[in-house]
């Protein structure tokens, strides 16, 4: 009995740092120290996380007006996103010149109005709303200046003997723009509230 006491003593000895972690100023050498810088990491992350849910829960006042043109900014750039990924589609099989072209001229088109809808909304925002979406409007500023920019190479692309690779990545681009810029929307959307 002595001898088997003096076995598991020890043993509880080492596993008392990792019922009772004390951090990084702990003692209990160098592997307590490590399962405190473990447990720091995770706690680390849950902060990040719950940052991220703490983000997803604020209410901003929004009027119904600027609910309503949020969805309507977030249907068109829907709408962009698949007619972009129909180009990359339809660029990968024979290439049709024509259809090509009033493809991108549709998404341009839808690409105006959705700059329209979105100005509107972004001049109607209050000092508040300006504070509290900050982050997205910033995003969506970079966001309208890369879908320029993309727009800009496709129309190089097609002027010229169009190379069907270059289009279907040009369109897949778009179509990624268009993913990031409704993940903008969806954090208005998910936050505004009357």
């Amino acid at each position: 009995m002595l001898k088997r006491s003096l076995i598991i003593f020890p043993i509880f000895l080492l596993l008392l740092p990792a019922a009772f972690p004390q951090g990084k100023g702990g003692g209990g050498g160098g592997r307590g120290q490590g399962q405190g810088q473990g447990q720091e990491q995770g706690q680390g992350q849950g902060g990040a996380q719950a940052a991220n849910a703490q983000m997803e829960h604020k209410r901003i006042k929004a009027t119904k007006q600027q609910r309503d043109q949020i969805r309507s900014c977030d249907k068109l750039a829907d709408d962009i996103r698949k007619q972009a990924r129909k180009m990359a589609k339809d660029s990968g099989k024979q290439i049709n010149y024509g259809q090509l072209n009033q493809q991108q001229v549709h998404i341009r088109n839808q690409i105006r109005k959705m700059e329209q809808e979105h100005e509107q909304l972004m001049n109607g925002l209050d000092a508040n709303q300006r504070q509290a979406w900050q982050e997205q409007i910033r995003n969506m500023n970079q966001l309208r200046q890369q879908l320029n920019l993309q727009q800009q190479q496709m129309d190089d692309e097609l002027k010229r003997n169009p190379d069907a690779k270059r289009v279907t990545e040009r369109a897949r681009e778009m179509e990624r723009t268009m993913n990031e810029w409704r993940k903008q929307y969806g954090v208005l959307s998910s936050q505004a509230e009357f």
